[in-house]
């Protein structure tokens, strides 16, 4: 759709600066449709409960910055700190989570093997206890894995 707009753009270009605004106006309208459209984009439910629970498992240190309803924003709301998104489809998943040198005390949160769409998961620099859930397994896509080293031994 965007294409389209500035293809039409530059086809009315050479004539009349009448048609260009008409045509700079479709593309405006293209475009906030588009990103409308991105901004009604939901996250999926799987992702919300996992990061929620982090979230209740965290403590003040991280939850200050965690508001709203949806860990990849809504609204007026920016993406929850630490936590990135990506769009496929009609939702977003969790592809990034970095919560790291914020004092997080206790054990691994068992919850991030729920976001099955995780390609980065840092947690370094933290209090971790315990070992690292073998659900981790599930994480297909995950790439890079930073965790506090007393976690490995």
């Amino acid at each position: 759709m965007i294409w389209v707009a500035r293809a039409t753009i530059g086809f009315f270009f050479p004539r009349s600066r009448c048609r260009m605004a008409g045509s700079a106006t479709l593309a405006s309208v293209a475009f906030f449709v588009f990103l409308l459209g991105f901004a009604q984009c939901k996250t999926v439910k799987r992702d919300v409960k996992a990061l929620n629970e982090i979230k209740a498992s965290l403590g003040w240190r991280v939850v200050y910055a965690w508001v709203g309803d949806d860990p990849c924003g809504d609204g007026d709301l920016p993406p929850w700190s630490g936590v990135t998104c990506l769009q496929q489809g009609d939702y977003r998943v969790v592809t990034e989570l970095e919560v790291y040198a914020v004092s997080i005390v206790g054990p691994f949160p068992i919850a991030v093997t729920n976001l099955l769409d995780l390609t980065r998961l840092d947690l370094h620099n933290n209090k971790l206890t315990g070992p690292i859930p073998p659900q981790i397994g599930q994480l297909k896509h995950l790439k890079i894995l930073y965790i506090p080293s007393q976690l490995l031994c």
